[in-house]
């Protein structure tokens, strides 16, 4: 049985913010691929939008086998570390999505209309959770 701590709590919240942002970045990439295939002339960034969210979606499920894994071999003390440890690396997915949808965006008119249509509802950093 696991001991529930303050710090094991504030390692499961920080875990809930990442992955709440990650999900919102996978929507509003599908979103976003949805609104750029309505335009023939916006197939290529549809088609980088997809490669994007499939980077996002392996690499989150490649991060969620090695925690799992790493989960059973470890004590309650190096189980703190390994999950900050992976929010970490969640985060980092994060930044990597945001950096390249800004790129995307900044490349490309109707991508960035769109996004800055949502910017105010939907599109926020969870860096201000994770400090």
């Amino acid at each position: 049985m696991k001991t529930i701590t303050y710090a094991s709590l504030r390692a499961e919240h920080a875990w809930m913010v990442v992955s709440d942002q990650l999900q919102q970045r996978n929507n509003m990439l599908s979103k976003g691929i949805s609104h750029l295939e309505r335009s023939p002339s916006e197939l290529p960034m549809a088609s980088r939008l997809m490669i994007l969210r499939y980077h996002l979606r392996m690499s989150l499920r490649q991060l969620t086998q090695e925690a799992r894994r790493q989960a059973k071999e470890v004590d309650d003390v190096d189980g703190l570390q390994q999950q900050w440890l992976h929010v970490h690396q969640l985060f980092f997915l994060l930044r990597q999505i945001d950096t390249e949808l800004k790129r995307a965006a900044t490349e490309n008119e109707t991508l960035r209309a769109w996004v800055e249509s949502l910017e105010g509802r939907v599109y926020r950093s969870a860096l201000v959770h994770l400090n």
